[in-house]
């Protein structure tokens, strides 16, 4: 008797940390956009303190051993979001976790 195949498993996002300590140097109150892929799963973006960096950290999970633990986003993804941040901010420094 034949076995039914099984569906091939997309791997799982890899998936960053952020220290509380890095924590402290950005605006408690974090910016959320969306992409067209996922309009439900916000993307977190930080905002340095006092300045027009920027940080593309993805999409939280968890917090766990003193960290926020966020999965990374696609290619398509960060080019999505860093567009969005982009119409506003020129001038802006973006980067990602």
């Amino acid at each position: 008797m034949a076995q039914p195949e099984e569906a091939p498993r997309k791997p799982a996002p890899e998936r960053k940390r952020i220290s509380k300590l890095q924590l402290a140097k950005y605006d408690s109150t974090p910016l959320y956009y969306y992409t067209e892929k996922n309009l439900l799963d916000r993307v977190t973006v930080l905002k340095e303190q006092g300045k027009e960096i920027y940080l593309i950290a993805g999409r939280y999970t968890r917090f766990e051993n003193d960290s926020r633990v966020y999965n990374q986003l696609t290619d398509d993804e960060k080019a999505q979001i860093e567009k969005q941040l982009r119409m506003g901010r020129k001038d802006a420094l973006i980067s990602f976790l």
